[in-house]
């Protein structure tokens, strides 16, 4: 992941002015105790001005900052939409095949089915039981009431 470039201004800048800021402030600390009001003034002139630009790149920071939060939650919301498509798609899973052999088909198209009489139920597989291999893959046992 790319760090976004207005991050990496903002901190520059911001550190470089509030650094830079230090010597006006050294100055009037020095002017104050010889008293010289004129080059506290001017001290603090200089030293406001790299405040100012130090929250103008503050600005810059928080604007980065938001942009970056921005895209994490897009590439948050993609990946949560490909893992839900993955988990929506439809696994290979075992099913039974029936072939139907020429001659019952021969006499299927003669003779009319038979339907069953009796209604069938498919319960869920018990571990320990044999399975019937009558179900799909043997998870279901097929039972006759």
């Amino acid at each position: 992941m790319q760090v976004n470039p207005q991050i990496i201004e903002g901190l520059m800048g911001a550190s470089a002015n509030i650094k830079m800021a230090g010597t006006p402030m050294s100055v009037y600390r020095q002017a104050s105790a010889e008293g010289d009001t004129e080059k506290m003034k001017r001290a603090l002139g200089y030293a406001g001005e790299c405040t100012q630009r130090a929250a103008k790149y503050q600005e810059k920071l928080e604007e980065g900052i938001k942009a970056e939060r921005e895209e994490a939650n897009k590439d948050k919301e993609a990946e949560l939409d490909n893992r839900l498509d993955e988990q929506n798609k439809p696994e290979h899973k075992c099913t039974d095949t029936v072939e139907i052999s020429e001659e019952a088909r021969a006499a299927q198209a003669n003779e009319p089915v038979e339907m069953a009489t009796e209604p069938v139920v498919y319960t869920k597989f018990r571990r320990g039981f044999a399975s019937t291999g009558s179900g799909a893959c043997g998870y279901f046992q097929r039972m006759k009431l």
